[in-house]
């Protein structure tokens, strides 16, 4: 048998030795290439064992410094976190009986036209399979080498990290060993045995964990929020739902194990689950935290939150089935065990007309008009007193309010004035909701009448056209929400100063009071969607044509907006005090 480590790294090709050496596919992008080659020169075989050595003192220290990069490499500069070796052996698998597949149904579509045609079929093996036998060989190398690269672009795997690496290459060469056996049965007429290989046993179940689901789950997830800029709090979201359930489903079980019986399981934690478990019970587990909680009075989570967690157990075995890990979903489709008590529609309620004309022509509202002995003049004034005004009169939200520009007011060249709700790149800090909050909102000429287009004007003359926030004094939270410290204030202190809110009333309901204000005034579906951004459904095709949002065909709705006794006139900075406009 021939000595290997002799002819290691050396290519005879003509009559002139080569210096061949792979590259370990983690340090590719550090080295810059896949292979180390070069001329040595020489046709005399012991001259260019003496060159190789040489060769090699050079290449070691290259790839050694290549390792140490890779190694001090910061975990923020490095790619998603690398598969496991279980997860790409199940790639491998369905790799190769893919590839199985196509060989047989190939042979039976063209099998040998004669014995001389087959035997040359199976010298063709016999060679494979001798290049794969031999560890060193540099065409066995880019075929294990070419077979990672189909692997890495199908299932998007990352192969970072020198020990999977390794193992896996072993790995793929016993697979691809296992595929030319099969051919060679084929050959020969060989149909009793269906593999070779264990590893390779068609009926051997997938050895993938939850875990390992989860992180192939979360790296496609994170890269698709990134590209479409998902805010961290939606991302911190679904990471917080995917730390649940590895704690219930059990992050080391086998996917094989998860069934109905599963998802049912998770069903009934989730009935029980209290709110804040984490905060209330930090130390307990699952089980403990249900049992405590029960023993409080702690309220269950409601059937909503129940419900995304389910959606994101459902998305995550879908990943499962879609990389051929799983054979079905058994999480499709499931709802939470109890059903939400109240419609959509209901979950939250209007103010009604006496808590509108109440807080707005409050105690905070007469320190506020031009004409005040006493006026309100404490830093917050700005979006104490705008933010809930132009919520009441255009159904904007609370963020996409607090986090104006002053270059965001507009005026179209009818002479329109509005509210560009349409975030850019330039203006940085500022956030949608969904694709249908991008529009554009006319000014009501009641904000106009109060002084909102001065306001808007001072602040560009303080601060510039450019960065001139409206309402600077807010300071956003880890989200960027510059919304939230407002909302919390507001639902402390201020809307209680002035009116007490009911049941499944907030701030936010303002929103509800004008949508029913422009039910009232029987505006079209199109100008609830332009106006409030509210999605629509059964959108026609026709909605994508021309410009739907453009204000100047929604000001005269806009102006529609009113409320029964509710009469701002005291507010007014444009006309003479106590004169009716």
């Amino acid at each position: 048998m021939k000595d290997v480590s002799k002819s290691l790294y050396l290519v005879k090709r003509g009559e002139v030795w080569h210096y061949h050496r792979r590259v370990p596919i983690p340090l590719v992008h550090i080295i810059g290439k896949q292979f180390f080659k070069r001329s040595l020169s020489t046709k005399d075989f012991k001259a260019a064992q003496t060159l190789r050595n040489a060769y090699n003192v050079k290449v070691d220290a290259e790839l050694l410094a290549a390792k140490n990069a890779l190694t001090d490499a910061s975990v923020d500069d490095r790619p998603s976190d690398p598969a496991s070796l279980a997860t790409l052996t199940e790639y491998l698998r369905q790799h190769i009986a893919g590839l199985d597949k196509r060989e047989a149904e190939a042979q039976i579509a063209d099998p040998p036209e004669d014995e001389h045609q087959r035997n040359e079929i199976k010298k063709d093996i016999e060679i494979a399979l001798q290049t794969l036998r031999s560890r060193d060989n540099p065409n066995g190398a880019a075929w294990i080498d070419s077979t990672i690269e189909k692997l890495a672009k199908t299932q998007g795997a990352n192969f970072e990290g020198m020990q999977v690496f390794t193992e896996f290459a072993e790995v793929i060469r016993r697979g691809l060993m296992e595929l030319q056996h099969r051919n060679l049965d084929r050959i020969n007429d060989r149909y009793d045995r269906s593999f070779h290989d264990p590893l390779f046993n068609p009926d051997r179940a997938p050895g993938v964990t939850f875990d390992e689901l989860v992180k192939i789950f979360w790296t496609e997830c994170s890269e698709e929020y990134r590209q479409n800029d998902v805010s961290p709090k939606r991302a911190d979201k679904v990471r917080a739902e995917l730390a649940f359930l590895l704690d219930a489903v059990g992050a080391k079980t086998p996917l094989t194990s998860i069934s109905d019986d599963t998802v049912q399981e998770i069903r009934l934690i989730l009935s029980k689950l209290p709110t804040n478990r984490i905060k209330h019970y930090p130390k307990l587990d699952l089980k403990g935290a249900i049992k405590q909680a029960e023993v409080d009075g702690i309220r269950p989570l409601n059937p909503v939150t129940q419900a995304q967690y389910l959606h994101t157990l459902g998305r995550v075995l879908a990943v499962g089935v879609r990389k051929g890990l799983m054979s079905h979903n058994p999480a499709a489709d499931v709802k939470p065990i109890k059903k939400p008590k109240l419609l959509a529609s209901e979950k939250r309620l209007p103010w009604t007309d006496d808590q509108i004309v109440g807080f707005f022509t409050g105690k905070f509202y007469q320190q506020c008009r031009p004409d005040a002995t006493n006026p309100y003049n404490k830093p917050d004034r700005g979006w104490r007193f705008w933010v809930p005004l132009i919520m009441l009169l255009t159904g904007a939200r609370p963020n996409e309010i607090c986090q104006l520009f002053s270059s965001d007011i507009k005026q179209t060249p009818a002479g329109t004035w509005y509210l560009d709700l349409l975030a850019t790149d330039e203006q940085e800090g500022q956030s949608i909701k969904t694709v249908s909050s991008r529009r554009r909102i006319p000014l009501h000429s009641e904000l106009i009448k109060m002084g909102f287009l001065a306001f808007v004007t001072a602040r560009k003359k303080k601060h510039g056209m450019k960065h001139a926030q409206l309402f600077p004094e807010i300071t956003p939270d880890k989200y960027g929400n510059k919304a939230a410290y407002a909302a919390r204030r507001f639902r402390d202190y201020f809307i209680p100063a002035e009116i007490a809110l009911g049941e499944r009333q907030t701030f936010y309901s303002l929103r509800h009071n004008v949508r029913d204000a422009l039910r009232k005034a029987k505006a079209p579906a199109d100008t609830l969607l332009a106006i409030a951004g509210w999605s629509p459904s059964g959108k026609a095709t026709s909605d994508d044509y021309g410009d739907p949002g453009n204000p100047d065909l929604h000001h005269e709705w806009v102006e529609k907006i009113s409320y029964p006794g509710l009469d701002l006139g005291f507010l007014y900075v444009d006309t003479e005090p106590g004169k009716k406009p």
